[in-house]
């Protein structure tokens, strides 16, 4: 797995959703330069999803992550696991970026998708 991306480096681009590891709380610290994160809601964290893609590692905001699975949404089931999305922006930097994601028209890669057998005789069958 590829290191940590950004969504501005992925703007009028594509990536490929592998998996989807669950959310956390994450907060920047000025004074510090890092990244604080906590499993559990804190005053001035949000709420991030840990997305693992082609790109690499993504966060994505609960409403992003929401984004991405209407999009792929067909007759009330989701799974954006092995589809690919095209990243566009209003434009703008900072606080005021805004992502917008669309997805492919390629077909979605199959996941977990069992091998068919091919060496089952149907008049062997014992009903």
């Amino acid at each position: 797995m590829a290191d940590f991306t950004k969504l501005s480096d992925l703007v009028n681009n594509y990536f490929t959703v592998e998996k989807v590891w669950g959310y956390k709380f994450k907060q920047w610290n000025p004074e510090e330069k890092k990244m604080e994160v906590s499993d559990t809601w804190q005053n001035g964290y949000r709420k991030v999803w840990d997305v693992d893609t082609d790109k690499g590692k993504l966060d994505l905001s609960q409403s992003q992550l929401a984004s991405l699975l209407e999009a792929v949404c067909r007759q009330g089931a989701s799974d954006i696991r092995g589809r690919t999305f095209a990243v566009k922006s209003n434009g703008k930097t900072g606080m005021d970026i805004r992502y917008f994601f669309n997805v492919s028209g390629e077909a979605p890669k199959p996941v977990d998708a069992p091998e068919p057998a091919s060496d089952i005789n149907v008049d062997e069958l014992p009903f």
